[in-house]
């Protein structure tokens, strides 16, 4: 027997995520986004998960956006642009959530080809582990001027039921780490799972009290529902093969083929 509570949350998930399905078709593919990228995998039949890609796509897709007139913001701009409201339609910002090592071995090249400026959120817990990036590539990351560093929690985990002490360590210790293993200036957060099932109102709220400029959800959504998501909350559209598929091939953009879950 599933709790009242979970229900209920589970039923503000369906409904907030129907509501940007709304605005998703209301503001169109004209209007600014930020893509979420996460591991490759060598070949499309091994990729089982909608969070995982070719290396080959991911090139198409950059290589695409760049000769389709999408100019890649840069992480000043991107945040320019969500203080002022005022969006530019036909612009992309590229993040990577929870730092694999093929972002370094694998994407990074090609941004270095194509000049296009990312962000890579890190999860402390995670470097060095099998498959995560390594203690070495994210200091070589960190010093390219393409990249920039944002705060993805010190571990991995759902932020709904943590206590205000709990979300604040995730936020603060993992900020200041950050900053001083890196030399860098972190100012934004990308919440693990991030869906409104795993992120509560509180935790929406409560990280406006810490220095973070802005942070991240996954959920699906151009950057102008930012009116209705706030600045600590900001939707993205999850990069899957089958997005890169029908996106690079002119085909109508499902909003199904956005979403990561």
């Amino acid at each position: 027997m599933i709790p009242i509570k979970l229900r209920l949350i589970r039923e503000h998930n369906r409904l907030y995520k129907c509501w940007m399905r709304l605005l998703w078709h209301l503001y169109g593919m004209q209007s600014p986004i930020v893509l979420m990228v996460h591991g490759f995998k060598p070949t499309e039949a091994e990729c089982k998960s909608a969070f995982q890609t070719t290396k080959q796509a991911f090139e198409k897709l950059m290589q695409f956006l760049i000769d389709k007139g999408w100019p890649a913001m840069t992480y000043p701009e991107l945040k320019e642009m969500v203080a002022t409201r005022n969006w530019k339609p036909k612009h992309f910002y590229l993040t990577f959530d929870d730092t694999y090592d093929t972002v370094y071995t694998e994407a990074f090249p090609i941004l270095q080809k194509l000049n296009i400026p990312f962000t890579m959120f890190v999860t402390q817990d995670l470097i060095d582990k099998p498959d995560f990036i390594t203690t070495e590539h994210l200091k070589a990351l960190s010093r390219e001027p393409l990249c920039t560093i944002g705060a993805h929690a010190i571990e991995h985990k759902m932020f709904r039921y943590m206590t205000e002490k709990e979300t604040m360590y995730h936020w603060i210790d993992e900020k200041r780490w950050l900053e001083q293993n890196l030399n860098v200036k972190v100012d934004s957060f990308a919440f693990p799972y991030g869906r409104v099932i795993e992120v509560s109102n509180k935790n929406r709220r409560d990280i406006k009290q810490t220095d973070y400029t802005i942070a991240f959800s996954a959920i699906e959504g151009t950057l102008k529902a930012a009116w209705y998501t706030g600045n600590y909350y900001l939707p993205r559209v999850n990069v899957s093969t089958t997005f890169i598929e029908r996106f690079t091939q002119g085909k109508f953009l499902r909003y199904t083929d956005c979403e990561g879950r």
